[in-house]
């Protein structure tokens, strides 16, 4: 699985789009349709679900 992004994402069963990538594994994602709340996880607790 290639996370990049742009990616959608499924974090705790919600679907986000990935914003950012860091080095040290961690990932800014963020989920339409709110104020653009961005949140900061680990890249191993995503799901892919498309490009």
């Amino acid at each position: 699985m290639k996370i990049e992004v742009g990616s959608s994402v499924v974090y705790n069963g919600e679907e986000y789009q990935v914003v950012w990538i860091y080095g040290n594994g961690n990932v800014e994602i963020v989920k339409d349709g709110q104020h653009r709340k961005i949140e900061l996880v680990q890249k191993g607790d995503l799901t892919q679900i498309r490009l």
